[in-house]
């Protein structure tokens, strides 16, 4: 991936991770940090990560409790014990989008673009289920 918008990314995702640092995180703020930590689990799934993939693994059932809260309260506060483990995450994901081929991050889009809209199938069969 060109620097330039490998920069831009981690930008992107450093900007997020603050607003949740300051407990000013809103929806699509919890969103983008799921994406982050799928996204990096995916590309050490695929060999090119430093962080174990089981630690990866255990944040993101942490966050997904903080979605599900958020999607029943409207509150996108996250708890302070997600705060280090997320930082060290948006790191990694920084050093991959530098250091990985476009290839693997082309294909780790692909399988979190597949993910979300099995999501999306999902919480549209379970709206319609309760109408």
């Amino acid at each position: 991936m060109p620097r330039r918008d490998a920069d831009a990314l981690a930008l992107q995702y450093r900007l997020i991770l603050e607003a949740v640092r300051c407990q000013r995180a809103e929806r699509r703020d919890a969103v983008s940090m799921a994406h982050v930590v799928l996204f990096t689990l995916f590309l050490t799934e695929a060999g090119h990560g430093l962080l174990d993939a089981a630690y990866l693994r255990k944040v993101e059932g942490e966050l997904a409790g903080v979605l599900k809260h958020g999607e029943a309260t409207g509150e996108w506060g996250f708890p302070s014990s997600l705060i280090e483990p997320l930082t060290i995450i948006v790191n990694e994901h920084d050093r991959q989008l530098h250091e990985v081929r476009l290839a693997e991050i082309a294909a780790a889009t692909r399988r979190l673009d597949q993910r979300r809209a099995i999501a999306m199938r999902l919480a549209d069969a379970e709206r319609t289920a309760t109408s």
